[in-house]
């Protein structure tokens, strides 16, 4: 049991409640109705998404051991219960049920959808490993995480259903993105101190902390503007003016609460409060969207 408790630690389980969100957002912005999700390759796509979000954060864990031993202890304490012949062997598993996943695509025709999935493979991969380990590597280490987690799995979900892209749908996606970019920069800007002692070289480090807390607190405003028009309810019926104001509700208090620390005097140590609600903000932004999306399919 201890051991279990671990795996869903080092696999970022607070973080992958989110997971199902991101799996639904591009089929549902697809689909013209319900019947349209009735295909077996939504299945293989979550079961590819889940895989591929798991070995990315066991990935990271597993390269992050020092770091996470100064300030994530849970993390570094989950990885050595484990073990790291066992956590190897873990990611061999989850890169063969990626790659049978990649391969389903493949065979069945969606050769976009399996490229996405190979390439969701790499940037999971080069984020965290050395020799490339984005990670430290300045102004540029958000991009695997950004392109990786919310931009490719998006595309790919619609083109399952769909592969013509809207002009709305990449607009919706580029804001998407741009949204949970500003919110991962309070994550990179509470580690400033850690990473460090450790050698790693954050947009922190090049940029300073005010500067990317005042980055985080605008790509998070811009995002949720950008999102807003591609996600305006159908009708005027309280069933669709329902999760459309929670989702406003959601925006707006997450980018007054993100707004606040580039205010602060000590803003390094207000995102580390701040990065514990990293979950709310992910679930109380993108859940909203789902439901949005799939009211309007009713």
């Amino acid at each position: 049991m201890k051991q279990v408790k671990a795996f869903l630690e080092v696999s970022r389980w607070k973080i992958q409640m989110v997971s199902l969100a991101t799996i639904l957002l591009g089929p549902l912005y697809a689909a013209d109705s319900p019947g349209d999700l009735m295909v077996i390759e939504l299945p293989v796509f979550a079961l590819l998404f889940l895989a591929s979000i798991s070995f990315a954060c066991n990935l990271n864990c597993y390269h992050d051991r020092e770091v996470d031993s100064l300030k994530k202890r849970e993390l570094s304490e989950s990885v050595e219960l484990i073990g790291l012949p066992t956590m190897k062997k873990i990611m061999v598993l989850e890169n063969m049920v990626i790659f049978f996943c990649i391969l389903f695509f493949l065979l069945s025709g969606h050769l976009p959808v399996a490229f996405l999935g190979l390439m969701g493979w790499l940037f999971s991969y080069i984020y965290s490993a050395p020799p490339f380990r984005f990670k430290g590597r300045g102004v540029v280490g958000p991009l695997p995480v950004i392109l990786g987690v919310y931009v490719l799995p998006i595309l790919a979900g619609h083109m399952i259903l769909d592969p013509d892209l809207s002009s709305g749908f990449i607009f919706f996606v580029t804001g998407y993105a741009v949204l949970n970019l500003g919110i991962n920069l309070v994550n990179v800007a509470e580690d400033y101190e850690v990473d460090m002692k450790c050698g790693i070289s954050t947009a922190a480090h090049r940029l300073g902390v005010r500067t990317t807390v005042t980055l985080a607190s605008l790509f998070t405003i811009i995002g949720s503007l950008t999102v807003i028009p591609f996600l305006s309810p159908r009708g005027l019926s309280l069933l669709s003016l329902l999760p459309f104001a929670l989702l406003l509700s959601a925006l707006v208090f997450t980018c007054a609460d993100i707004g606040t620390i580039p205010l602060s005097k000590e803003p390094e140590r207000v995102s580390g409060l701040k990065g514990k609600r990293l979950p709310l903000y992910f679930i109380s932004t993108r859940y909203p969207m789902v439901l949005i999306l799939l009211l309007s399919l009713m």
